[in-house]
C-alpha cells in the first residue's frame, strides 16, 4: 500500500466504556536528571530494581531505558481487543521460567499509598518463543539474574502516580503535583485515547514554548496505526491495543516527526514512521520529550 492510500484511510476511533475526560493531553515541565548506570540487582524484581536506583539519586518520577536484563523468571502480556468489559484490555499472561530482555522502555512513579510503580515495554527472549516478541512486562513479578544496564531520565519536580482511568477502566500515570518550570529542560506528555500521537506531541510542545526537540524513553499503545517504512511503503496495521515498546523522533521548527516499534496481540514487532492522523492512542501514551 502506497504512503498516500493510507493517508486516504479514516484513522481508527476507539469508544471506551467510561465518560470522556474533558482534556485530552497533558503536560508537565521539568528540569531533567539523567544518568546511565549497571546495576547489580540479582534476585530482587525489575520493579525493585529501577525503584532503588530512582530512590538512590532522590527521583520520583520519569521515564527510562533498560537493556541486557536476564529474569530468573519472565511474566508479560500483551494488548488486544475488548474484553471484560473494556474497548480493549489484555490478553491471556504469558509465563516463562529463566529469560532476557535485551532492551525495554519504561515510565516510573508511584501509586496513591507511596509505593514505587514501573510501567514496561519491552522485548522478551524466553522459553518457547522463537520469533522476535515483546509486550508489557510485569516488573514486580519478574525478578532479576545478575546485573543489567539501566538509563534513567528524572523529572525533577513532577509527580506522576499510577491510578484507575474512569475513560478506560485502565490503572494509568496520571501526572500530579508539579512545580511550574520556565524554560523546561523536558516535557513529561500523557495523551489520552484517540488522539494522534505526533499531533498531540505538537500540542504539548506548542504550549510549553518548545520548537525543537527529541523525544527520550516513551512508551503507551496505539489502535490500528499506520506505519510508514523506510521505502516509503505505507503499512496499515490492523490490530487494536498495540503495545509501543518505544517511541522516537524529534520535533524540528514546531513540526513532530515520531517512529515506534509496536507489538500486536502475537507479540510481533513492527517498526516504522507513524503517519500524521493515523497513529491514534489506545489507552494512554507516555513521551518524554527533551528540549534541545
Amino acid at each position: 500500500m502506497s504512503g498516500d492510500a493510507v493517508a486516504e484511510r479514516a484513522a481508527f476511533h476507539m469508544v471506551h466504556p467510561g465518560p470522556v475526560a474533558e482534556r485530552r493531553i497533558e503536560w508537565a515541565g521539568a528540569r531533567l536528571v539523567r544518568l546511565s548506570e549497571r546495576v547489580d540487582a540479582d534476585g530482587e524484581s525489575l520493579l525493585a530494581a529501577i525503584a532503588a536506583l530512582a530512590d538512590r539519586f532522590g527521583i520520583a518520577a520519569g521515564t527510562g531505558r533498560i537493556a541486557q536484563c536476564t529474569l530468573a523468571a519472565t511474566r508479560f502480556t500483551t494488548g488486544g481487543p475488548a474484553r471484560d468489559g473494556k474497548a480493549a484490555n489484555y490478553t491471556y499472561i504469558r509465563e516463562f521460567g529463566p529469560g532476557r530482555l535485551p532492551w525495554g522502555t519504561f515510565s516510573f512513579g508511584r501509586t496513591p499509598g507511596g509505593a514505587p510503580f514501573v510501567h514496561c515495554h519491552a522485548m522478551v527472549e524466553a522459553g518457547e518463543i522463537t520469533e522476535p516478541a515483546g509486550g508489557h512486562l510485569f516488573p514486580a513479578d519478574c525478578p532479576v539474574s545478575g546485573a543489567f544496564d539501566v538509563e534513567l531520565f528524572g523529572l525533577d519536580g513532577v509527580d506522576l502516580v499510577q491510578q484507575p482511568d474512569a475513560e478506560t477502566l485502565h490503572s494509568v500515570f496520571e501526572i500530579g503535583a508539579h512545580r511550574p518550570v520556565a524554560g523546561p529542560e523536558a516535557l513529561f506528555v500523557r495523551v489520552r485515547p484517540n488522539e494522534d500521537l505526533t499531533e498531540a506531541v505538537e500540542t504539548a510542545c506548542r504550549a510549553a514554548g518548545l520548537t525543537d526537540a527529541e523525544l527520550g524513553p516513551s512508551l503507551g499503545s496505539l489502535n490500528a496505526p499506520d506505519l510508514m517504512s523506510e521505502d516509503g511503503a505505507g503499512h496499515a496495521l490492523p490490530s487494536v491495543g498495540m503495545e509501543a515498546l518505544c517511541l522516537s523522533g524529534s520535533i524540528v521548527d514546531g513540526t513532530a516527526h515520531l517512529s515506534g516499534t509496536l507489538v500486536d496481540e502475537a507479540g510481533t514487532p513492527f517498526r516504522g514512521v507513524l503517519v500524521r492522523g493515523h497513529a491514534p492512542v489506545c489507552v494512554t501514551a507516555e513521551v518524554l520529550v527533551i528540549a534541545r
